[in-house]
């Protein structure tokens, strides 16, 4: 299955009904958009980058198994012969017998249709994926693997996984690629450039499963670009001849043509970049009500001028099943009465917040329509709760943590592994555990102002800087700690479980952990909480509105 990015194409009669429902009349017109979504062929760039997220042969395992580049292994990875899901346990794999490749921790349909799994968002089912080889303590990724779709869907920086160490898309690939989610070790860095170059020059297009992606054509003549089909034939960028290329020029090749496969993965859009897909969406434009920021309006005025105009509908037209329906889901296709009372509280702010009484959840404060994300990272309290809950109440707040100098005067000691720091323990970048208490994860503190990872650190100076008060090297490092980016909320069924640890395995366990959360801000007992949790008053009244209206996001994705 080719990715294909979901855009709609309109005919005459539903954009006159779309039309209709767009001009201002202050109540609800009940018109319903017709948008016909249709799947535009993606880019062979795009095309050429599924296949290389598919394609299972970079690993370290079948480096030092395979019988020849084009050959298939012997005996597979075990890392792949199940997936582990924690709703049911372990799945067989669909890549059993082969190596890991990008697919094994970011699934879409592989599980279409299996209970307690589904479709997936470019997400798994667990709480820290696996690895092929066990490398300085870790036996899985530090954290959860956070969905792909609509994360590369703003403009500007593009600062991704959940502490922010990739400067963007092609700087993530190169990494894992090379990296310990695919087993290799950071004294084989040399190694693993050889052997993906190795595999792009020999392959014969025939590889199983990724050959359908690209017609068969072998990796060297896609990349030259010449002598294809249109549909085959990549952008001039992104061209290289893989003859005389270097080893590193061929791998920033592919990680070029990777990133350019993860900016196609959007969730369903209209042909003006207009969100449509969901039951949230069509309540939207049922009742007349501004999809998307104007030109030059922020995130954050957006959301508040929403929020105006959602308390103010006298008469709410509601979308029922009569107005759509779920392909993947069970759930019913509706924006009724309960889902627009926990849209109210998803973007009401508290004031003078003492408890839980106000129904406002302040959500919006970070998850900002209509991403549902602002793509920044915040300190919310998952990394206390799990500290606290191995180590005692308390014991986060009591935990040493470095400033820079110390720190990285002892980098081995607390920050993560690199190239030039192959034995770091990692040990501020862990899973709180029994066996060490100086196991916690600071998320964003673990990259921030870490001279071996460079690329990232002008893009979060800009942004640390603009929020802190004090953006001096020791206070704005101590603005990070715990920080960790904020998740896309569109389709949340389908990323589950929660949180950067998964942790929270429902809707209900993630709002009863905000409601605990805020309350612990609001007391001072919240190691550097984000200021955003004071102005949140929930309380478990509030529980169920919100759970509907984050059921209300749900759609159909499927990458098809």
């Amino acid at each position: 299955m080719n990715n294909r990015r979901l855009i709609s194409t309109f005919s005459l009669l539903a954009a006159f009904s779309l039309a209709l429902v767009l001009v201002p009349s202050g109540c609800g017109s009940g018109a319903t958009p017709a948008p016909e979504a249709e799947t535009d062929p993606a880019p062979a760039e795009q095309n050429l980058g599924e296949r290389i997220f598919i394609d299972t042969r970079f690993a370290e395992y079948f480096f030092a198994n395979n019988t020849g580049i084009n050959n298939p292994l012997a005996v597979g990875d075990p890392v792949v012969a199940e997936v582990q899901n924690v709703y049911s346990g372990p799945m067989p794999g669909p890549f059993a017998g082969q190596s890991i490749n990008c697919r094994s921790c970011h699934f879409v349909v592989e599980f279409q249709g299996v209970a307690n799994a589904g479709n997936r968002t470019y997400a798994d089912f667990t709480t820290r994926s696996p690895i092929p080889r066990a490398m300085n303590g870790f036996t899985n990724t530090p954290r959860n693997a956070m969905q792909m779709v609509g994360s590369l869907a703003t403009p500007g920086a593009k600062l991704l996984h959940f502490d922010g160490q990739f400067a963007d898309p092609a700087d993530l690939v190169k990494s894992t690629l090379t990296g310990r989610n695919f087993g290799w070790s950071p004294a084989q860095y040399n190694q693993a450039i050889a052997h993906i170059a190795n595999v792009i020059r020999q392959d014969n297009g025939n590889n199983v499963p990724s050959q359908t992606y690209t017609d068969g054509h072998t990796y060297a003549a896609m990349f030259a670009g010449t002598g294809l089909p249109a549909q085959d034939t990549i952008a001039a960028q992104y061209r290289i001849d893989v003859t005389t290329a270097t080893d590193d020029e061929i791998v920033n090749a592919v990680a070029a043509v990777v990133a350019a496969y993860a900016q196609g993965l959007q969730f369903k859009q209209d042909e003006f970049g207009r969100y449509i897909g969901s039951p949230y969406d069509a309540f939207l434009r049922m009742n007349n009500l501004p999809v998307q920021p104007n030109a030059g309006e922020s995130l954050a005025a957006y959301n508040q001028r929403l929020y105006t105009l959602v308390v103010k509908l006298s008469n709410p037209v509601f979308v029922t099943p009569a107005n759509g329906s779920f392909k993947y889901h069970s759930q019913p296709y509706q924006f009724g009465a309960t889902e627009l009372q926990g849209l109210l509280i998803f973007l009401k702010a508290a004031t003078n917040a003492t408890d839980g009484s106000q129904h406002a959840g302040n959500c919006a404060a970070c998850h900002q329509a209509p991403y549902f994300s602002d793509f920044n990272f915040h300190a919310t309290g998952v990394s206390q709760e799990e500290y606290d809950s191995v180590h005692g109440g308390g014991s986060f707040a009591a935990l040493f943590i470095p400033d820079q100098a110390t720190r990285m005067a002892n980098y081995d000691t607390y920050l993560p592994v690199t190239n030039q720091h192959p034995d770091a323990t990692e040990s501020f970048r862990h899973a709180a555990d029994t066996s060490n208490p100086n196991y916690a994860d600071l998320g964003l503190w673990n990259i921030y102002l870490n001279s071996d990872i460079p690329n990232p650190q002008n893009a979060l100076q800009s942004l640390i800087c603009a929020l802190a008060a004090n953006c001096s090297v020791d206070q704005g490092l101590a603005t990070t700690i715990a920080q960790f980016k904020t998740p896309i909320l569109r389709d949340l069924e389908d990323s589950a479980p929660y949180l950067h640890n998964g942790s929270k395995l429902t809707f209900d366990d993630v709002i009863n952990f905000y409601i605990n959360s805020s309350a612990l801000a609001r007391s001072n007992q919240l190691r550097n909480g984000d200021p955003a949790l004071k102005n949140m008053s929930i309380g478990a009244s509030d529980v169920a509105p919100l759970v509907a209206f984050l059921k209300s996001l749900t759609e159909d994705y499927d990458d098809a």
